[in-house]
């Protein structure tokens, strides 16, 4: 297959890109926008906290089967939409427990590959929750924001635009033993880019943990345009397949997969449910809608070496 040439805002904005597995313009609808109003009101629609859901139109390339939205906002209007998102300041309880409890198992399946430690880079930080779940020395997060850095738990977070960080003596070319990347691929509109940054941080064998929402999943499958991962910030659908090919160009090569589920509180798991089949939420009893659940979503959990 052919590297797909990268696409600006323009044509993303069209929904006439190309393909970034295999560069063909040969799509088709795959599911239908649910969404159509504009950037300025797409707030609501973003990250955990969201008062409603929706998606994009999302298609399917007829050439290599890679899934993703089009059209999509432009850069500087996802800049907008992740800039105004307000986020509660009190934190929820249960969504911490919910955190603590999905990071720890991702910690364990970290610390089967990674048993020594070593210098690791958290890409896609938020709080640095899972810095702080891992707990083991020698991280450093990443998130987009002002730049500058900031401290968490006594863990440095990055702060700024990655393609600047990457390979700065912030996060030098070569530097870290591991990198993860959880929930973060699919949001990110130059994910290819971000990805050769990635592999350029890390040392020769080091290694990408990654999860995405997998398009062909069980559970993506039986749930159709009901998907719970078919939201208005995931702009790609990868499959394990094409995961590894966009990995593999960037000299990562795929060493595991498993399917991970998303923990979350009752009371979001039926919060969820109801968006997606436009029923009002359930009324449950108080300490029911706290309780934390491992909800099967469609998420893979993929671990690569780079190669070179």
């Amino acid at each position: 297959m052919s590297k797909a040439q990268p696409t600006d805002s323009a044509s993303a904005r069209r929904g006439d890109d190309a393909c970034l597995i295999c560069g063909s313009l040969n799509h088709t609808t795959r599911f239908g926008a649910t969404y159509r109003g504009s950037a300025a009101d797409a707030g609501s629609y973003f990250l955990s906290h969201r008062t409603a859901t929706a998606h994009g139109r999302v298609v399917r390339c007829r050439d290599c089967g890679f899934t993703f939205t089009s059209p999509r906002f432009c850069d500087s209007e996802y800049d907008e939409i992740y800039g105004k998102i307000q986020v509660p300041s009190a934190p929820d309880s249960a969504f911490e427990q919910a955190k603590t409890a999905r990071f720890q198992r991702l910690g364990s399946v970290i610390r089967r590959f990674q048993a020594e430690p070593g210098q690791f880079l958290d890409f896609g930080c938020g709080d640095g929750a899972f810095l702080r779940t891992f707990g083991r020395s020698g991280g450093v997060g990443f998130d987009v924001g002002a730049d500058g850095s900031r401290l968490e738990g006594g863990y440095e977070i990055l702060n700024g635009s990655w393609d600047q960080i990457a390979g700065s003596p912030a996060a030098p070319a070569a530097h870290f033993d591991f990198v993860a990347a959880f929930d973060v691929l699919e949001h990110l509109p130059h994910v290819e880019r971000d990805i050769a940054l990635i592999s350029k941080v890390l040392k020769p064998s080091g290694l990408l943990f990654a999860t995405v929402p997998d398009i062909e999943s069980l559970v993506s499958r039986a749930m159709g345009s009901r998907w719970s991962m078919l939201l208005l910030e995931h702009l790609w659908y990868f499959s394990r397949r094409t995961l590894t090919i966009m990995m593999a160009r960037n000299g990562l090569e795929a060493m595991h997969f498993q399917a991970t589920p998303f923990d979350a509180p009752v009371a979001h798991v039926a919060t969820r449910l109801a968006q997606a089949f436009g029923m009002k939420g359930a009324l449950l009893p108080g300490p029911l809608t706290k309780l934390v659940l491992p909800v099967p979503a469609g998420i893979v959990l993929g671990v690569f070496r780079k190669t070179a």
